[in-house]
């Protein structure tokens, strides 16, 4: 099995600090969650909590995640480093494919672009993109970073971008796997077509199994090939136990974000000690080419 870290609402310099030392301990993937700005106000329908608060303040610290990466992909050398979710729409998207041709070229083939569609429409009307038809350039979008990184001389006139014949350059070598997150009927369709992987919410195991069998009928319908990862989120207990019963399922690429059962006022020490923790819990399910730095294996 491999074992994914997600990281968000940290003060910057942490990120560094948690992401090398995830590193050391073996996990897979670092994925970044996104979010460009707090809106003051925001309606509490989170569709991925019942009680619909993505637990997100005021106060919770926000970066770019872009930067991050890049600087995080100057400070490791293993783990690979993706978003879990961009908010697509949001962006540009020829400057979505500058960023991650770059830092995929910087990290030695390391980048992963999660995309996802947003949820928050005030987010949507603070930085002036309309809510309502993301889905669809999003969609446009994902067709736009494909041709510009065809390695091929490219124009294209859509319904959200349009721009005549240019020259973006090589295509990014490895080519950059594009993971698609969401949970909802156009979600699933839109992994199915155009991604390498799928990156799951924080759901439980029951319904993050149907999800994914639903996204491999809808792949072997279209004929779609080339590899594809199911990231799932381990949902409840972090156990041997609660990750076999995923791994039987037939799960196993998980995604842990341990940070969320620590207290409010947690230090930097804390988020060690829970990745720690995590590592050593999972331990006997570990990729024997992964080191578990806290169970005394060298990790050099």
């Amino acid at each position: 099995m491999r074992f994914d870290v997600q990281l968000f609402g940290l003060p910057a310099t942490e990120y560094t600090q948690l992401a090398c030392h995830a590193e050391r301990l073996g996990f897979d993937t670092v994925w970044l969650a996104d979010h460009v700005v707090t809106p003051a106000r925001y309606a509490r329908i989170y569709p991925y909590r019942r009680s619909g608060d993505p637990g997100i303040r005021p106060s919770t610290p926000l970066v770019d995640v872009l930067v991050t990466l890049g600087h995080l992909a100057a400070r490791t050398s293993r783990i690979r480093l993706g978003t879990g979710v961009l908010i697509a729409p949001l962006r540009d998207p020829f400057l979505i494919a500058r960023a991650w041709a770059s830092l995929q070229q910087l990290s030695a083939g390391r980048a992963v672009l999660g995309v996802g569609v947003g949820w928050m429409a005030e987010e949507f009307a603070a930085l002036g993109v309309d809510f309502t038809t993301r889905g669809a350039r999003t969609d446009e979008l994902l067709r736009v970073l494909d041709l510009l990184w065809s390695g091929q001389p490219v124009a294209h006139h859509g319904r959200f971008f349009a721009f005549p014949t240019v020259h973006f350059g090589p295509p990014p070598h490895p080519p950059v796997p594009v993971v698609v997150g969401g949970h909802s009927p156009a979600a699933l369709r839109r992994a199915a077509r155009h991604g390498s992987g799928w990156f799951g919410p924080d759901v439980d195991l029951a319904t993050s199994a149907r999800l994914c069998r639903q996204i491999d009928e809808l792949r072997e319908r279209s004929g779609a090939g080339g590899p594809f990862t199911h990231h799932v989120r381990l949902a409840g207990e972090i156990s041997v136990a609660a990750a076999e019963a995923y791994r039987d399922a037939g799960l196993e690429h998980l995604v842990v974000a341990p940070f969320t059962r620590l207290p409010a006022g947690a230090t930097a020490a804390d988020r060690r000690a829970a990745l720690d923790s995590v590592a050593e819990r999972l331990a006997p399910l570990w990729p024997d080419s992964h080191p578990v730095g806290t169970t005394g294996r060298d990790s050099s």
